[in-house]
């Protein structure tokens, strides 16, 4: 199934599998079966890695068409659940801030 252009892709449904993977429905009818351990295992962070805990991975829901954890703590872009290639998530986590000699391109102060 495709979506029809200008309509939005949303999770509206899912469920549990087995460890950290997730089957997930989405509004175009697609199900994806989308294994979070190399994403959650590969992060630097605790409040990350902490999704590891299988009961605690298992305390997501379903709002606003977005699957989250406690509050939005965790969620994913739609584009990376769809594909379920979450390493681009993962970057995110990489980046940093530009310094501020590198916004302005010839900003001296005199």
């Amino acid at each position: 199934m495709s979506l029809s252009d200008g309509e939005e892709l949303n999770v509206t449904n899912a469920r549990w599998v087995s460890e950290n993977t997730l089957e997930i429905e989405f509004s175009d009818g697609c199900l994806k079966s989308v294994d979070f351990k190399p994403f959650l295992a590969g992060s630097d962070h605790a409040e990350i890695r902490k999704y590891l805990d299988v009961e605690r991975f298992k305390g997501f829901v379903i709002s606003y068409g977005n699957l989250v954890w406690n509050d939005y703590d965790l969620c994913f872009s739609i584009e990376a659940l769809y594909s379920g290639d979450l390493r681009a998530e993962n970057k995110r986590d990489e980046m940093v801030a530009e310094g501020p000699a590198e916004y302005g391109a010839d900003s001296t102060v005199d």
